[in-house]
């Protein structure tokens, strides 16, 4: 369930490919911790993945890029639409994710149940979150009568494909959450170290 706090209109967020690239790799693990062994190769792979949750979850965003689909039930206003996940998207990324490369970014069922689709948005990637907006020469269209997700946009989250796209500094506080789990595996207090905080800190979204 999305809620865009802009336009107080509700929509559907679907999830259309969750990538297996880690942002931080089991050896670079084992070159932070200095290991020398792969006996709790499976214990660090786990920290890793809560780690990356860890600092996805405290700054609003993803990091490895993931594609989106978000559907509405009805025709999104051209006032500014805030993207879920902090986007970090130009206009390409929205009009030609490369797994659906012939798809536009916006699309919908008309009135006679055909689907359309059309680019007439920009993106303004620089704002934090990100924002989209519907073009003054969008057209005008008609949704198909009581049906659901009938008007949606397709959206691209992260910072790219590869973790040598994501910033050293997400990556290091990555490297010492992990560590931190691995020398202090009890509950406690902090949920993760200061200076991995200090280190996300200029990449978190505010909502």
């Amino acid at each position: 369930m999305y809620l865009d706090p802009n336009l107080n209109i509700q929509g559907d967020l679907v999830l259309v490919n969750n990538p297996t690239t880690k942002v931080v790799t089991y050896t670079e693990i084992k070159e932070q911790l200095r290991i020398d062994s792969n006996d709790e190769q499976s214990l660090l792979e786990a920290y890793i993945d809560a780690a990356t949750d860890m600092a996805e979850n405290y700054c609003n965003r993803h990091f490895i890029t993931h594609q989106y689909k978000l559907y509405f039930n009805e025709k999104v206003p051209r006032a500014s639409l805030i993207f879920p996940n902090c986007t970090l998207v130009d206009v390409e990324a929205v009009v030609g994710p490369p797994a659906v490369a012939a798809k536009k970014p916006i699309n919908w069922v008309d009135e006679n149940g055909a689907d359309q689709s059309s680019d007439k948005a920009y993106i303004d990637a620089f704002s934090n979150p990100s924002l989209a907006y519907l073009s003054s020469d969008f057209p005008g269209t008609t949704l198909k009568d009581n049906a659901a997700n009938t008007f949606y946009f397709w959206f691209n989250t992260g910072y790219g494909a590869a973790s040598s796209n994501v910033p050293e500094a997400i990556k290091q506080a990555i490297k010492l959450i992990v560590a931190d789990m691995y020398y202090f595996r009890e509950d406690r207090k902090r949920a993760f170290p200061m200076a991995s905080q200090i280190l996300l800190q200029p990449y978190k979204c505010y909502h």
